[in-house]
């Protein structure tokens, strides 16, 4: 049976992202060889895209399973320890993404009221940049739960998923 192709946001914003910064990138290596001017603005577009495609990678990579593991320990745990490891490094990840989405909501919040800070080359608000990181942090969030609970369900022994399923203990 063929593999169903799911659609992913994170995937497709990325893959756009990319694009755009390839794009930008080799206009202003094209006008710099050609003219021997800089675009002033690439700089800046480039580097904030930067950041927020970084956070839709670890969010991608939460979903994928592929972010870098040390084992050696956690293969020799018990399935029960092998889950209370899942369940705690899932809680410190969801509390990590909480606290780092409440604080930059509070910077953006500042920047918007109190600062009304302006990027230097495009003289757009700083705060549109600083966007990226709460809404994709979302992103991140999500797939942190969801690879936690996927990760608890596979260590569980079919009586326990049975059980628990039954509204058991």
């Amino acid at each position: 049976m063929a593999k169903k192709n799911k659609f992913h946001l994170d995937e497709l914003l990325g893959a756009f992202f990319l694009g755009v910064m390839s794009l930008i990138t080799f206009v202003n290596v094209v006008n710099r060889y050609l003219f021997s001017k800089s675009l002033a603005f690439s700089e800046e577009v480039v580097v904030n895209l930067f950041v927020w495609i970084t956070l839709l990678g670890v969010s991608i990579a939460f979903r994928r399973g592929s972010h870098l593991q040390m084992t050696n320990l956690y293969d020799k745990f018990s399935p029960k320890l092998k889950r209370l490891s899942i369940g705690i490094s899932g809680i410190i990840g969801v509390g990590i993404f909480i606290f780092l989405i409440y604080n930059s909501g509070r910077e953006i919040y500042k920047n918007m009221t109190f600062y009304h800070s302006i990027s230097d080359a495009l003289g757009i608000p700083t705060w549109i940049y600083s966007l990226g990181t709460p809404v994709f942090s979302l992103f991140v969030l999500k797939e942190i739960v969801s690879s936690t609970l996927k990760g608890i369900k596979k260590n569980s022994t079919p009586a326990e998923i049975a059980q628990t399923a039954k509204g058991g203990k």
